[in-house]
């Protein structure tokens, strides 16, 4: 049996499809949960944004239409969601600093040292994206995290291709002269 689209998962749920609901429940939940922590690194908090988000996509199943491939109206809605949180709490330019230990999962052959330096660089790594300018940090974030190419981020923040790859391209730029500097 071929893999349904997300697009045909979505249709089906506003049929009220629980098991379609529950595959592109599977396939995005993760996804979300780290877009959200790239934008702010408090879990509960960033819990409470993917409950908050899925709550609104099963009670707005009615409306859905495809006008465009499902992530990108699914960010479109996780970057709605995580823009008024900002303006909520007066956040627009704060990056996260609370918690910038990961865990580093999957080293078949365990260094102590080499497990280090891996949480090392990727502790610098996630500070030099909370470092970025907003715009730069949304656009790569959905780029990196979610999978989006540069015109459905275009797409869904009404923005220019030109001008996301701009962003993009920004924040790449900013993100190797800081890690080059912290070698």
């Amino acid at each position: 049996m071929p893999k349904r689209s997300d697009e045909d998962l979505m249709l089906a749920f506003a049929k009220n499809d629980m098991q379609a609901f529950e595959q592109l429940y599977a396939r995005h939940k993760d996804a979300l949960y780290r877009y959200f922590l790239r934008h702010h690194n408090n879990p509960t908090i960033c819990q409470e944004l993917t409950q908050d988000l899925w709550m609104k996509i099963i009670n707005s199943k009615q409306n859905y239409r495809v006008t465009a491939t499902f992530k990108t109206w699914f960010y479109t809605l996780a970057h709605n969601r995580m823009v008024d949180y900002y303006r909520r709490n007066n956040l627009e330019n704060k990056a996260f600093a609370e918690n910038t230990e990961d865990d580093v999962d999957g080293i078949s052959h365990w260094n102590p040292a080499d497990e280090l330096q891996t949480k090392r660089l990727a502790k610098q790594l996630k500070e030099s994206i909370a470092q970025l300018p907003f715009e730069q940090r949304e656009v790569f974030v959905l780029h990196q995290e979610s999978g989006l190419t540069l015109p459905q981020i275009a797409q869904m923040l009404q923005q220019g291709t030109e001008k996301i790859k701009s962003r993009y391209r920004y924040a790449i730029k900013k993100l190797r002269t800081v890690l080059e500097k912290q070698r």
